[in-house]
Parts: structure tokens; sequence; C-alpha cells
């Protein structure tokens, strides 16, 4: 007796349901399928995060190395330029140390902050006229690469030399004279010495190189050039003149 009231009321209550709370029904079971769902998938969500956190330093990485050479490429064009000439003019002062130059330090922080201000004043320059020719010449065929290279040598070359000795002359207290006859005394030289150097080092740059890595390409052959520049900038009385 008792079962049979049990049957009518199951069948009174739950067909009804059935029919009027479909849709809390549907949640029910979707609930408990994303239930299961969340405990079959807890062992591969430990292995996720195993793996995410072996590769987190590369994601960090990744990012870094995205923002510098991409939404901050401008002031790592800059620092870059500033800081490698000083690489360039520590190289030069240990040399001039070793050699017993008079009066020859072998760390002047000083001469190192003028080198800084000098070679961070060319990244501005390198870096929007690397992308001008980069927009006008994309394709990096011989051509563009000897046309870049052309434009680099007679237009980039005696504005970077300009910048660098008004610069480090006016940051040694240099009078505009003094800075003129100095120019007048090393610029020729300087200049040839760069026409045997740089067309080679730009073929590769040109030709082969990412636009955003060009800068800092640049920077780094300078570290070595700069070797050169700061040593006849300083040592005035032996560097030779044309």
């Amino acid at each position: 007796m008792f079962t049979r009231t049990l049957q009518r009321f199951g069948s009174s209550v739950a067909i009804p349901l059935l029919k009027n709370k479909g849709v809390k029904l549907s949640l029910l079971y979707r609930h408990q399928l994303l239930k299961t769902t969340i405990v079959k998938r807890e062992p591969n969500q430990k292995n996720n995060r195993n793996i995410n956190g072996s590769s987190g330093s590369a994601c960090y990485l990744r990012i870094f190395w995205n923002n510098v050479f991409g939404k901050y490429l401008l002031f790592t064009n800059i620092a870059g330029s500033g800081l490698l000439m000083v690489v360039g003019d520590v190289m030069a002062q240990e040399i001039e140390f070793r050699k017993g130059v008079p009066n020859s330090k072998r760390y002047d922080l000083e001469r190192m902050g003028r080198m800084f201000v000098a070679g961070a004043l060319m990244g501005p320059l390198h870096h929007y006229v690397y992308n001008w020719m980069e927009k006008i010449m994309p394709i990096p065929n011989l051509r563009n690469t000897i046309r870049k290279i052309l434009i680099d040598q007679i237009f980039m070359s005696p504005a970077c030399l300009l910048i660098f000795f008004y610069s480090a002359c006016l940051l040694e207290r240099k009078t505009v004279a003094e800075t003129n006859a100095e120019l007048k005394e090393k610029f020729l030289y300087i200049y040839l010495i760069d026409w045997l150097l740089w067309p080679g080092a730009q073929y590769v740059n040109f030709r082969y190189l990412d636009i955003k890595y060009r800068v800092t390409y640049v920077n780094v052959c300078t570290a070595l050039y700069d070797v050169f520049i700061s040593y006849v900038k300083h040592l005035h009385k032996d560097a030779p003149t044309l």
C-alpha cells in the first residue's frame, strides 16, 4: 500500500517537474557535468601548472624582449647608443693608461659622462633615419642596400661626427671657435677612416637584419669604432691630420 502511494506521488510530482521545470533540471545537469569535468581535469591542470612554472622565466624574457625591441624601441636605441659609446671610451682610456699617456686616468668618470651624452644624442637620428629608409626602400635587395649605405655614408656619418664633436667639446666647456678648430684638424681624417670601415658593416645591417635590430647592431659596431674615435678626440697632439 505504501509502495503504491509512493509511486503515485512520484508520477504526480516528478512528471510535472519534468514538463514545467525543465530549465532547473537542465541547470542542475550542467552543474553536475561541470563538477565531473573539473574533477576529471584536475590532474591535467596540475601538469599545466608545472609546465607554466618551468616556462615562466622564458615567458617573462619574451615579454621583456618584445618591449625592448618593440614598444620602447626608441628608448632602447637612445640608451644603447650612449652606453656603448661609454664602452668604447672605457677601452680607449685603458689603452691610453697602459701607454702611459700624460694626465690620463684609468677611469675618468666625467669623460665617460660626456661620451654617454654624445652617444645618446645620436640615438634618435639613427632611429628615425633608419625607419625612414625602411619605408621608402622596404625590399632588402642589392640595389636598395647600396642606396642605404650611400645615404648613411654621405649624410649620416658626417652628421654623427658633428653631433659627437660639438656635444663633447661643449661639455668640455670649449668655445665654438675651439670646437671648429678641432673639427678642422681631425674631421677629414676620421671621415676617411669611416669610409674604410662602415660600408661593409652596414651591408650586413641593411641586407640581413630586421629594422628593430639595426640601431643596436650599429651601436655594437660603434663600441669598437669609438675606441678609435675617442682616442683621436682626446689625444689632440698625437692625432694625425690631413
